[in-house]
């Protein structure tokens, strides 16, 4: 059984619906395994931390991965042209189909929308039919796409085939969203007496829509004055007003086109080659070929004849309905998935789960050691993972730490019976923030994507969430153990026998994040010996150090066991104190000088020692470092005090 990969930036634009509708269609009738993920842009921050879903790309290099389908089209309207050139390679030797975008790159197979004869068929339409003679164009060559050049291009060959000049001032560069399109006509046009055109075609239908409503909004009538054609067929276009003539890619047949390659090339071979399909027009009212006044959902071909616009997107009642629906199933699984808060809790639930969000299965596999990924990394996968928990509806099988380990560079389903599994996968990175934990495989009997996107995106945060409060609570109980352990001669401080740096910051972590995620309370000091230099300077290093182990005393007895001391240098030291409430600070400051004078006085001190201490409410910050310098930053605003006293 054949395993396919499909990746895709993005799962909740229109075009992905589309794409992945076909694909995974076709897919169910074979017997194959279909992992379609959604990985965004490499290196992308444009949404916090959602580069990690590159992850996806790294795990797809697998050699258990045969075949690798990639939506180019969609990654070249960000990326550019060399970089997609470029992680596409990386692939190799594996077949490779890539969909609307020719890569030119050998035994790679190119699934291509030839957009050619339908815009020769609208020149041919608005010069014949409604008498166009100056017809301009919304670009989006903007993005530097060859799918955006593509159209431009053979806009201007069906421009010359119908023997029209073509303007230069008539074309304007968008991106191929509405308020790029608003934008660049608005800079040429900014009265109706400026349109010196009588029709405009538009590389998609949302630059098309936006470009209607300006003309609209200077007093241009679409059709009378005006001619409006777009490009994708979308929703926007049956639902605008007027109702949008456009060019259907018939993408839904793009999707089963690479499916069908992909299968092919594993079958008999990947060569290089080029499969294209033709788009065909569909004249609605922004031309005039249906009636302004006509409300049934029809169209115009280029032959003349009217047919019905099959489109069950576009039945408002059904839609709704699945709307609906779809946010009840949103708000159980969080409600489900904020009652579960560790990792057992997660598996009791996930059964529940993977019904919920119309699954028939799901694999939650973990790395043996978080893995830190910044946005300028790429994942680098280990030698080994654990698969910790499944949920299959379909064999009535539920399994939480199977003790099985696997190799993600050979191999992505680790279970036997998942990997005779055939059907359509969905493939979704485990992270929060930095932090990357492993990757979710869950086999779908749908192909609503958005709203598996949703599900799996909220599903990924709870296992995070659950992953470190779970690791915590054992963490905590071990704590003390650990102390006592190999490891304390490397987190010990020599000198005073309390935590040193590396210590307090570890375990001083750990103890922030179990107060945090249990709502608890409680402050972080900085503290700061007041003198030392004077005393090393006066007395000698030695009364010196016999100073910072009284020191050390000193906090130790006041802050109890509860608390983590420890000492960050020289005469600086670091305290959590849970628990502790600022109401609590004047009595502290005054039990730290008294047993400042005792301790001084026990160990032999020629003089009594002096504390300054900064504090901050723990609360403010869920990293133990920010809150230090913000204690720090007090015990500064302390000393100033005490000089200003002093002076």
């Amino acid at each position: 059984m054949h395993t396919i990969g499909v990746i895709i930036p993005t799962f909740t634009i229109e075009y992905s619906f589309d794409i992945l509708a076909g694909i995974s269609d076709y897919f169910r009738n074979c017997n194959v395994r279909a992992l379609i993920a959604q990985t965004n842009y490499h290196h992308n921050t444009s949404s916090a931390n959602d580069y990690q879903y590159w992850a996806s790309v790294e795990y797809f290099k697998s050699a258990e991965v045969d075949a690798i389908i990639v939506i180019t089209g969609v990654y070249t309207s960000v990326m550019k042209m060399e970089d997609v050139t470029a992680f596409v390679k990386e692939f190799f030797p594996k077949p490779v189909i890539s969909v609307a975008v020719d890569l030119k790159l050998d035994k790679t197979i190119s699934i291509l929308l030839d957009c050619k004869k339908a815009y020769n068929d609208v020149i041919k339409h608005l010069k014949n039919e409604h008498g166009c003679k100056r017809i301009a164009f919304m670009s989006a060559n903007l993005t530097n796409s060859d799918e955006a050049f593509g159209r431009y291009n053979a806009f201007l060959s069906a421009m010359k085939k119908a023997d029209l000049p073509f303007d230069e001032d008539l074309r304007f560069d968008g991106n191929y969203t509405d308020i790029s399109a608003v934008e660049a006509i608005s800079k040429k046009i900014t009265k109706k007496e400026d349109v010196t055109f009588d029709a405009i075609v538009c590389a998609n239908d949302l630059m098309a829509c936006g470009v209607m409503n300006y003309l609209k909004s200077i007093g241009i009538s679409i059709p009378e004055d005006v001619k409006v054609i777009g490009f994708d067929d979308s929703i926007a276009a049956s639902i605008s007003y007027p109702r949008l003539s456009t060019i259907n890619q018939d993408i839904y047949s793009l999707g089963v086109k690479a499916a069908e390659a992909a299968i092919d090339a594993l079958d008999n071979g990947c060569k290089e080659m080029v499969i294209k399909i033709d788009a065909l027009p569909k004249y609605r009212q922004s031309c005039g070929c249906i009636p302004l006044n006509n409300t049934d959902h029809v169209y115009k071909s280029s032959r003349g004849k009217v047919s019905q616009d099959n489109n069950e997107r576009m039945d408002n009642l059904p839609r709704f309905m699945n709307d609906i629906a779809e946010k009840n199933n949103i708000v159980t699984l969080i409600d489900i998935v904020r009652a579960s808060s560790t990792l057992k809790q997660i598996f009791y639930n996930m059964r529940y789960i993977v019904r919920q969000c119309n699954m028939s299965s799901m694999y939650i596999n973990f790395f043996r050691d978080i893995k830190f990924v910044e946005a300028e990394e790429d994942l680098v996968l280990p030698d080994e993972m654990q698969l910790y928990m499944l949920s299959d509806d379909e064999k009535n099988v539920d399994l939480f730490n199977p003790e099985i380990s696997f190799n993600p560079n050979k191999k992505l389903f680790a279970a036997k019976g998942a990997r005779k599994d055939p059907g359509v996968f969905l493939f979704q990175p485990i992270f929060a923030g930095e932090k990357n934990y492993g990757f979710i495989t869950s086999k779908i009997k749908g192909v609503k994507f958005a709203d598996y996107n949703v599900y799996l995106k909220i599903i990924s945060i709870a296992i995070a969430r659950a992953f470190d409060y779970t690791g915590h609570l054992m963490e905590a109980q071990k704590l003390e153990h650990e102390i006592n352990d190999l490891t304390i001669q490397t987190r010990i401080d020599e000198l005073t026998g309390i935590l040193n740096r590396r210590g307090f910051m570890e375990r001083g972590q750990q103890c922030l994040d179990i107060i945090l995620e249990t709502d608890g309370c409680g402050l972080v000091f900085f503290v700061d010996m007041d003198g030392l230099k004077t005393i090393n300077d006066t007395y000698g290093h030695n009364v010196g150090d016999i100073a910072i182990k009284t020191q050390a005393q000193v906090l130790t007895e006041i802050f109890g066991k509860n608390s983590v001391v420890g000492r960050l240098s020289g005469d600086e030291f670091g305290i959590i104190s849970p628990g502790m409430q600022l109401s609590e600070l004047k009595r502290t400051r005054l039990k730290l000088d008294l047993l400042n004078e005792k301790y001084s006085a026990k160990n032999g001190l020629p003089f009594v020692i002096s504390t300054s201490l900064g504090h901050v409410d723990l609360q403010n910050s869920s990293k133990l470092k920010e809150l230090l310098d913000a204690a720090d930053e007090s015990l500064y605003e302390e000393k100033r005090r005490k000089h200003g006293e002093l002076s």
